[in-house]
């Protein structure tokens, strides 16, 4: 057996996931699957693992019986990040990056606020682009008579958890939607001049004031779009795959954590015949090209991302956020499995250029 040259490092759960065969969120059989179609070994292993002094690592890898068995290697030369660290572990791949390891996605978690702050300084992307601001006092007023309905998200957040709906009712009152516990119903809220606690908390916490994006609907439901950008073996970035996230019946968050449905997007087109699909497609492929381009220039090392896209009835695309790492669920939820699949094989494609590249070198 070869010690594999490319790693693919996870956390303690996708470890478990791994052990254990249960492999939902993370379909590591996908990544194995393209890797063999190329001749190229890989390994699975935890930053807890890694023996900086000796430069080896524990590993998971797969036998020639189809086995997972776990092997003491050399640091593999190429890694492909899709773990989510504490700050201490976060010191562990920042050591591995200076030491000369390889490592793509190696920074997975960049906070909304500052994603927004890069885009805004790009003009093309300016009108895709929700106003947003930090939440504070005096940004909340000013959203609240600027717009109809507004977003109130954390910076850091995920699976739409903590994130605040906020609409305008004809009596010059406000409504607010939130869901404090997943598989629980919304609640809502409405007042008039003393903001409810619900908000106030929110305020300078970490958290962000977003114009809430006129989304177009599936069914009377609003819908955005998981679209996966990631750089192929040629180190280009393209568009793998697009599936619709429509929210559940009165929702707003189109979070399958949080009730939300996965649909291929063709088939929510066939609800629009006024748009012409090939000319919506290629706005959101531009779009998220764009960002991308953009947002790795600053993140030198991103390969491989899921933005949140919307779309309005008219079929504008406008950018809602970046997640580093993307659960890819999405497409196989859809039935989308040739695409779910492509979203594993390329990180895989651009792992084996890396691993050229630095074997030339």
């Amino acid at each position: 057996m070869k010690d594999p040259k490319v790693g693919i490092l996870i956390d303690s759960n996708m470890y478990r996931m791994l052990k254990t065969g249960k492999d939902f969120y993370e379909k590591f059989s996908f990544y194995e699957e393209a890797a063999n179609e190329i001749d190229l070994d890989i390994c699975y292993f935890r930053l807890e693992d890694v023996n900086f002094d000796s430069c080896t690592t524990s590993v998971l890898i797969r036998n020639k019986a189809g086995l997972l068995v776990t092997k003491e290697i050399k640091i593999p030369k190429v890694i492909h990040n899709r773990a989510l660290f504490s700050t201490r572990l976060a010191n562990g791949i920042i050591n591995l990056s200076k030491m000369g390891y390889c490592i793509f996605n190696e920074m997975n978690k960049i906070g909304k606020w500052k994603v927004h702050s890069l885009l805004m300084k790009n003009q093309d992307l300016l009108p895709h682009l929700p106003e947003t601001v930090s939440a504070n006092q005096e940004n909340l007023v000013r959203m609240l008579e600027k717009y109809e309905k507004i977003i109130i998200k954390p910076i850091n957040g995920g699976l739409g958890r903590g994130i605040i709906s906020i609409s305008k009712k004809e009596d010059q009152t406000w409504i607010v939607h939130y869901n404090q516990q997943r598989g629980k119903p919304f609640e809502e809220i409405v007042f008039s001049n003393k903001l409810p606690k619900i908000i106030t908390e929110k305020l300078n916490r970490g958290y962000i004031i977003q114009q809430r994006i006129p989304l177009a609907t599936y069914k009377g439901n609003p819908f955005d779009l998981r679209v996966s950008v990631q750089k192929n073996g040629l180190a280009i970035w393209q568009v793998t795959g697009i599936v619709a996230k429509v929210a559940s019946p009165g929702g707003y968050v189109t979070n399958v954590a949080r009730g939300g449905e996965c649909i291929s997007f063709s088939k929510i087109l066939e609800d629009y015949p006024h748009l012409d699909a090939k000319t919506i497609l290629s706005r959101i492929e531009r779009l998220s090209v764009k960002a991308m381009q953009v947002l790795s220039s600053h993140y030198s090392n991103l390969a491989d991302v899921g933005l949140d896209i919307g779309i309005t009835n008219e079929g504008f695309p406008m950018f809602i956020e970046c997640n580093g790492r993307d659960l890819r669920y999405s497409f196989g939820a859809a039935g989308m499995h040739d695409v779910w699949k492509e979203a594993y094989a390329t990180p895989i494609r651009y792992a084996q250029y890396l691993l050229n590249i630095s074997e030339t070198m």
